[in-house]
């Protein structure tokens, strides 16, 4: 699938593109496979869509379904359920129902943009900085008061194994591992939600540099817009060796090998 800011989604199937454009699917925020449920999470300006594995839209969540907000920025898989963001807080969706936390409950912002699942926990982005969801316990705030965070505004998250990596709106990428921040790469914007992982590489799509790679084998990054029709990208995705690009001029695809 393939999300537009204004457009809906188009749904790629060998050489057939469907495209899905209503009332819900419009403002695309986030994808998110979970292949062991057959489904797809896209998260909207207009509620959470859930796809089967044949792309058909089976359930629409939004604020009357009991989501703290039909405003959806993210979607963390947990096990059993997932964890949903909103500018209002984040939503906890399982078996059992729905529970809701917000800046009264612990987190540092009730705008969240990003989350990222780091074994039993959830970094939780938002615009005041970075709070940890331990089950369903706010637990450490990290921001720049207290951490090596040079931005609050923290807009995406990935994590690799025990390390995660944080994607800022100024601040550029930081690596999160054993409770500390590191930056790795300051002074740039990283695009909400555009930043992926693979193998010891991370990539983050920033507003006016292109592509931005850190290779955690060296602990050394560049930026590349070899290829690219804009310098600003918008979404990162990688399967199987292909690394896709979406840009405000278009997608790119292009093997992880060739990536320059």
């Amino acid at each position: 699938m393939g999300g537009y800011f204004d457009r809906g989604l188009d749904v790629v199937q060998g050489t057939h593109t469907q495209h899905v454009e209503d009332e819900h699917a419009f403002c695309i925020n986030r994808i998110v496979n979970d292949p062991s449920h057959g489904t797809t999470a896209v998260a909207t300006a207009n509620g959470l869509i859930l796809f089967d594995a044949a792309a058909r839209a089976r359930q629409v969540f939004g604020r009357d379904q009991g989501l703290i907000s039909s405003h959806v920025t993210d979607v963390a898989l947990r096990s059993g359920g997932m964890t949903i963001a909103t500018p209002a807080g984040i939503t906890i969706m399982d078996g059992t129902g729905m529970r809701s936390l917000y800046a009264f409950h612990g987190l540092v912002n009730n705008h969240v943009y990003a989350l990222a699942a780091s074994g039993d926990k959830v970094l939780v982005g938002t615009l005041g900085g970075i709070s940890v969801l331990d089950g369903e316990r706010v637990g450490e705030r990290y921001t720049t008061a207290n951490s090596a965070l040079k931005h609050n505004w923290i807009t995406a998250i990935v994590s690799a194994g025990t390390e995660s990596f944080v994607g800022t709106y100024g601040g550029g990428v930081m690596r999160f591992i054993d409770g500390r921040l590191e930056a790795i790469e300051p002074g740039f914007e990283v695009n909400p939600n555009a930043m992926a992982v693979s193998g010891s590489r991370v990539y983050a799509g920033t507003l006016g540099r292109g592509l931005y790679i850190y290779d955690r084998a060296i602990g050394r990054g560049r930026f590349t817009s070899a290829g690219l029709p804009s310098s600003n990208v918008t979404a990162l995705a990688v399967r199987n060796g292909v690394l896709y690009v979406g840009t405000d001029n278009g997608l790119v695809r292009v093997a992880e090998g060739d990536v320059q």
